[in-house]
């Protein structure tokens, strides 16, 4: 496994979520959550939701997870907790399927693409090697 380039892809598809979130929200809220805008709420205020915590958040963990890519051995802990966000998003989606019932083939991919994303990253940190240390010469 080249930890580089599975964080760059995961990195690179988490930040197009996100901007897709940011730039196209009625989209994103249509075709990949399955969003609707609710009477007693503006669809600007509900658009502006979906572009702060899909497009916002999205768009940040995307740029940490493609910056940590230049150097996975130095950025070890910060890939493992990326991973790890994935796997809460995937949690929190079972645990949906637990009170709510079977989520339907879009949430169980949803599910498989999350759990993938977070294991893989969580690999990928522990597989990549450690930082070499710089050793201070005696005087």
């Amino acid at each position: 496994m080249n930890t580089r380039i599975v964080t760059a892809v995961i990195g690179v598809l988490t930040i197009l979520l996100g901007v897709t979130a940011l730039v196209a929200p009625q989209f994103f809220m249509d075709r990949l959550v399955g969003f609707a805008v609710h009477p007693s709420f503006s669809a600007n205020f509900v658009r502006g939701e979906v572009r702060a915590a899909y497009g916002g958040f999205l768009t940040v963990l995307g740029l940490l997870t493609a910056l940590a890519a230049a150097d996975p051995g130095a950025n070890r802990a910060r890939i493992f907790r990326i991973g790890l966000l994935w796997l809460g998003v995937c949690g929190g989606r079972l645990v949906g399927v637990v009170v709510d019932g079977n989520p339907g083939l879009w949430g169980w991919l949803s599910a498989a693409v999350e759990l993938a994303a977070g294991g893989l990253l969580i690999a990928a940190a522990q597989l990549s090697p450690a930082p070499a240390t710089a050793q201070a010469t005696p005087r």
